[in-house]
């Protein structure tokens, strides 16, 4: 069970990823240029202390919708994404 501890862990770190896996280079980009998104900079600016769980997780599905937004906005803009669609559910 210990030698399956480390590939639990990373198995958790790519499940809480907002964003599709990058499968060509635009794609790795827009990735990195939504990461360092001035949205989702601010976003995370405003994240509350860890004892506050519930403004913690209200804070972190923000930013990953700031984040997600800034990825498809750099799609359209290199002709990657189709326009329109529909808008994801937001929580509360």
């Amino acid at each position: 069970m210990i030698r399956l501890l480390p590939l639990l862990l990373l198995a958790a770190c790519g499940v809480n990823d907002p964003l599709p896996p990058a499968a060509n280079p635009t794609e790795a980009a827009c990735r990195a240029e939504a990461r360092t998104a001035p949205d989702v900079k601010t976003t995370y600016q405003r994240m509350p202390p860890p004892e506050n769980a519930t403004a913690r997780q209200r804070v972190e599905a923000e930013a990953d919708a700031a984040e997600r937004a800034a990825y498809l906005r750099c799609m359209r803009a290199r002709g990657m994404a189709p326009r329109g669609g529909v808008e994801p559910v937001r929580p509360i």
